[in-house]
C-alpha cells in the first residue's frame, strides 16, 4: 500500500475536475483526497497499490471532458494513516 501526493497542472480549475476525479478513484476502489490550490493547481492523494496508482494517473487525463492536464508531478509520502473513502476538500 502506497499513499502518492500528485500535483496536477494546466486547466484544472473551473471545469469539473475535481468531481471527475472522485467519480474515476471511486469507479477504481481508490481512497484519497482531491483539492484546489491558490496557484491553479490540484493537488491528489491517493492509497492503494502502486500498479493501481498508475493505472489511475494513466485515465486521469481522459476522465474530465473539460479539464486539460499540463503536466501531473508525483511523490510517494510514507507514514499516512489508512484512508477509506475519497473525498473533494474544500
Amino acid at each position: 500500500m502506497e499513499t502518492r501526493k500528485l500535483i496536477c497542472s494546466g486547466l484544472v480549475q473551473g471545469v469539473g475536475f475535481r468531481w471527475s476525479t472522485m467519480a474515476l478513484a471511486n469507479k477504481m476502489g481508490i481512497p484519497g483526497t482531491v483539492k484546489n490550490n491558490a496557484d491553479s493547481t490540484v493537488t491528489i492523494y491517493l492509497q492503494a497499490d502502486s500498479d493501481k496508482i498508475d493505472r489511475f494517473i494513466e485515465k486521469l487525463p481522459t476522465a474530465s471532458g473539460f479539464a486539460q492536464i499540463q503536466n501531473i508531478s508525483q511523490e510517494s509520502v510514507p507514514g499516512v494513516e489508512k484512508m477509506h473513502d475519497f473525498h473533494v476538500l474544500y
